[in-house]
C-alpha cells in the first residue's frame, strides 16, 4: 500500500525535465521539517492506495512521465512500485533529500535536492537541485565537485515566485556559471 495526499497531473516546472506533462504521486509522510518547505500536505490526510488503484487513477490522463515526490519518498521502499510503473509503459521520476537512494534506485530520473550541503552525496541522482535565499552561504556548493548539474532554485513562496531569492539566484548563476537556474515555472503559471 502507499500512503498518498494527493494525485494530480500538471506540467514538471523544475530543472532539466521543466516543462514535460507530468503525473504527480505526492507521498505522506518526511524524514525533515524544513522550514521552507513549499508543500505541506504531505504531513496532513493521505490516503492508502494499492498499485493497481494508483494505476487506475493514472491511466485517466495521457502523459506516461510519472513524478514521485512527497514529503520524502525514500522513506519508503518504492523499488517494487517503480518497476510495476515501468512494467504499464511510464518512466518514473523521483524527488528526494536523499535519505535512502537504495529505496528508490529503479527510478527513470532521480532529482536530489539536500538540505545538509555539508554532507552531499556524490552519487544516486541525476541531478542536484539546491533551494538557495539571499542568506544562503553557497560555499559547499562552491567546493562540489559532481558530474551531474547543479540546479539553484530560488526558495520561493508557498504557490507564488519571490522574486527577491530569484533575483538573487540569477545573479549567483551568472557569477557561477557551473550552475543552472531553476525557477519553479509552475508558480508563475499559476498550477500545480
Amino acid at each position: 500500500m502507499l500512503k498518498a495526499t494527493t494525485i494530480f497531473y500538471s506540467v514538471q516546472g523544475e530543472a532539466t525535465n521543466t516543462g514535460i506533462p507530468s503525473i504527480f504521486v505526492r507521498l505522506f509522510g518526511c524524514n525533515l521539517e524544513c522550514s521552507f518547505c513549499d508543500d505541506l500536505l504531505h504531513t496532513d490526510k493521505y490516503t492508502s492506495y494499492t498499485y493497481e488503484e494508483v494505476l487506475k487513477e493514472i491511466e485517466q490522463y495521457p502523459g506516461k512521465d510519472v513524478i514521485i515526490t512527497g514529503g520524502e519518498p525514500s522513506i519508503y521502499d518504492l523499488n517494487k512500485f517503480i518497476a510495476f510503473l515501468q512494467s504499464h509503459g511510464y518512466t518514473v521520476s523521483i524527488e528526494s533529500n536523499g535519505y535512502k537512494f537504495e529505496n528508490i534506485e529503479k527510478a527513470n530520473w532521480i532529482t536530489y535536492s539536500p538540505k545538509d550541503w555539508n554532507n552531499i552525496h556524490k552519487t544516486g541522482f541525476n541531478e542536484l537541485k539546491c533551494i538557495v535565499n539571499t542568506e544562503t552561504n553557497i560555499q559547499p556548493l562552491l567546493e562540489l565537485k559532481i558530474e551531474q548539474p547543479i540546479f539553484i532554485q530560488a526558495e520561493n513562496h508557498v504557490h507564488t515566485p519571490n522574486m527577491t531569492n530569484i533575483t538573487h539566484c540569477i545573479e549567483l548563476v551568472k557569477q557561477y556559471p557551473q550552475f543552472r537556474l531553476s525557477v519553479q515555472t509552475h508558480k508563475f503559471l499559476g498550477v500545480d
